[in-house]
């Protein structure tokens, strides 16, 4: 019971949803839950195991999800008496530790062109999770690729469906072969949640696909959300350079920065 337990945290991280591990160090007196108990809390408050059922169980689960924003782990001292916090009168003591488990950032990058190279090599430096979307087979094997979490070589549709997609931790980069690529991957995935979104593309790029995608009913404030054309405003218009300028942006989101200059006047 405890591996599964282990398991179904791996598996929310898999997923790239947060969980949390609940365990029961110790219980003095007439408790409800058993040494070394085992539970685990995910994201979204369903917990699998116990450490007892009751007042406490509930009461760690509550705390467990106002904890997952920072993720910073915490101790649990119970006093089982009508005087402890429960409000029980077990009479006893549980002591137990709170450890979140967080899960990685994960970047999706849709096709395996030259940016889509570079980019996955900065992007895993910093942490994040990258997967590869570009039915060509034959790019799998590119050296930039070789840290990559994944290679999916399905067609878009099927792809897409392969994805988990998470509001706080999924960031999403189009660099397709052509719009006609890049429209067809919007349509599958601007409803989808995700953190962050953005598509290469030249101005005049944006208003055709934005143009097409409204005449076929989507949204004007689904499209608004797209960061496009992508990158800050930083490169000389080479490879390395404009994906570099793609990752600043990443994180600018995700670090909730402004990308201002920090030089001293």
């Amino acid at each position: 019971m405890k591996a599964d337990i282990l398991e179904k945290i791996y598996e929310e991280n898999r997923k790239g949803k947060d969980a949390a591990l609940v365990f029961l160090i110790e219980n003095k007196g007439s408790t409800p839950g058993e040494d070394n108990s085992l539970m685990a809390v995910t994201s979204d408050g369903k917990s699998f195991g116990t450490i007892g059922g009751g007042k406490i169980e509930a009461d760690v689960i509550r705390r467990c999800m106002e904890g997952f924003a920072k993720g910073e782990s915490f101790e649990f001292d119970y006093n089982l008496s009508k005087n402890g916090e429960l409000k029980m009168s077990c009479g006893g003591n549980s002591r137990g530790f709170v450890k979140y488990f967080k899960a990685a950032n994960r970047l999706m990058i849709f096709g395996a062109g030259h940016i889509s190279q570079k980019l996955a090599r900065v992007a895993t430096k910093t942490n994040f999770e990258v997967t590869v979307i570009d039915d060509r087979s034959e790019f799998r094997q590119n050296p930039d690729f070789s840290e990559i979490k994944d290679y999916i070589d399905d067609p878009i549709e099927d792809a897409v469906e392969k994805i988990g997609f998470d509001k706080d931790k999924t960031y999403i980069v189009l660099c397709n072969r052509g719009h006609a690529y890049d429209s067809k991957t919007l349509r599958k995935i601007i409803d989808k949640d995700f953190h962050y979104l953005g598509m290469i593309a030249s101005k005049a790029k944006v208003i055709r696909v934005f143009n097409e995608l409204e005449e076929e009913g989507f949204k004007r404030e689904d499209l608004d959300k797209i960061y496009t054309p992508i990158g800050l405003d930083l490169d000389n218009g080479s490879v390395e350079e404009i994906a570099i300028s793609i990752m600043a942006e990443i994180l600018m989101v995700k670090n909730k920065k402004t990308g201002e200059i920090q030089k001293l006047h």
